[in-house]
């Protein structure tokens, strides 16, 4: 890789672009329609309001609106938060490898101007 570290940079530049579109892509994990429907109109029968009726299209806050079982209800939510938290470890992780190649890569190929002197 010494000889080049262009291929460093642009390999960088890709796990860059590539943790940062899972990044900003990624989100709260989606409830299922019937979830989602059971709980705007739950949300509707208590006179809630229109932006908390939006929330519903997250597991999270659908399960814990329409739960009956507080277990299974603490399982779900748990599950939706795992999934959310290990998708923003993986996305952070691919940006920061990424960030080390560039500067690797930009390191080595001032370097190697250097040595040849």
């Amino acid at each position: 890789m010494k000889k080049n570290p262009l291929i460093l940079i642009a390999l960088g530049v890709v796990l860059i672009a590539v943790g940062g579109w899972m990044h900003f892509t990624g989100g709260a994990p989606t409830a299922d329609p019937g979830l989602r429907q059971a709980c705007e109109a739950s949300m509707a029968e208590r006179g809630a309001d229109a932006d908390l009726i939006a929330q519903c299209k997250q597991v999270a806050f659908a399960t814990a609106t329409t739960a009956t079982d507080a277990e299974s209800a603490a399982r779900s939510i748990s599950a939706a938060n795992n999934s959310e938290v290990g998708g923003g470890a993986v996305s952070m992780f691919l940006m920061g490898a990424g960030l080390a190649l560039v500067v690797g890569g930009i390191v080595i190929r001032r370097g190697v101007g250097r040595v040849a002197t």
